[in-house]
Order: structure tokens, then C-alpha cells, then sequence
């Protein structure tokens, strides 16, 4: 017990320190909102079939509020017998400085990665990845969509991907 102390005492100074310092003044611990957002519910298990045959249904990491002020975050994680990954990620910002912090920049994701393919979905949206790990970042209005699909054949699943962020910019208004 004694090591373990040694081992967090460190990192709970570093973080009392910086509340202290008001480096997390924008920190806020935000009750669920939009309420009538249920991340493993925005897509149909056929439309997650699409992508990832054979999934188990989501898995509900976040459903509302985040650890950013004015930003609602949902998020649902589908996998499958052999630990593929489909991951769903919805942020929505309350007002245009939220949405600013949040917003997918163009000359960042094209610097990061070769092969960028732009989007015409919503305000806009890249695609982007290798065989085995293929993302998509689309926006519109105060909203910003991430998907991921994490299996052998992700690079064939682009168009499925791009269909997938098209019903979500569509559904959530």
C-alpha cells in the first residue's frame, strides 16, 4: 500500500497544483444533456452490419457532457468476435466558440496523413487511413462526427463509413 502511495502522490500534486493554478477554469464536470441522444441507438444494427459484420450490439462509452465546457460528447464502440472495432463518436458544441476547440482542421489532418480524401457530406469531411485502420471526421453546423473502423479490410470499408457519417449529420439536428 505504502508503494502505491509513492506511486500516485506525484501525479495528485501535479493535478491539485493545476486546479489551484487555474489551468482547468474551463474544467466543468456537465450533466448529461441532450438526453434524447442514445449513442448505440443513432445507427441501426443493420447499418453497423454494413461495416462491421456480426458486431455485439455497441457498447456505450460516453452519453453526454464532457470535460469541455459547451460540449456534448456520445460515443458508442461496436466489436465483434475477433475484436474488430467500430467506434462512433458524436460531438455536439453549444456555440461557436465550443465548436471552434472541437472543429477537425483541414491542414492538421492533411499534414498527419497521406491519402486524405475529401468529403461532400454535411459542412465538410475527410476520410482517411491504412488497410487496417480507416477514420472519418465530418461537420456540420456545431456538430463533429468521428467514426473508426479498426479490422483487415477497413480500407474497403470507406464508402460504408462515408454512408454511416451521412445518416448521422442527417439524423441528429
Amino acid at each position: 500500500m505504502k508503494n502505491l502511495f509513492k506511486y500516485f502522490m506525484p501525479y495528485a500534486v501535479i493535478i491539485l497544483f493545476s486546479f489551484n493554478m487555474g489551468f482547468y477554469q474551463n474544467f466543468e464536470f456537465t450533466n448529461f444533456s441532450l438526453a434524447d441522444i442514445v449513442p448505440c441507438e443513432l445507427l441501426t444494427s443493420s447499418q453497423v452490419e454494413n461495416v462491421l459484420p456480426g458486431h455485439d450490439g455497441g457498447f456505450t462509452a460516453i452519453s453526454g457532457g464532457s470535460l469541455m465546457k459547451g460540449v456534448d460528447s456520445y460515443q458508442c464502440s461496436y466489436s465483434d468476435e475477433a475484436f474488430n472495432l467500430l467506434t462512433v463518436i458524436v460531438h455536439i458544441a453549444a456555440d461557436k466558440e465550443s465548436f471552434d476547440w472541437i472543429r477537425p482542421k483541414d491542414r492538421v489532418i492533411s499534414e498527419m496523413h497521406k491519402d486524405v480524401r475529401d468529403l461532400e457530406i454535411g459542412d465538410g469531411g475527410w476520410l482517411f487511413g491504412s488497410p487496417d485502420d480507416m477514420q472519418l471526421k465530418a461537420t456540420d453546423g456545431y456538430k463533429v462526427i468521428e467514426l473508426e473502423l479498426m479490422s483487415e479490410n477497413a480500407g474497403e470499408k470507406g464508402d460504408a463509413l462515408v454512408e454511416l457519417a451521412s445518416i448521422l449529420l442527417n439524423k441528429i439536428k
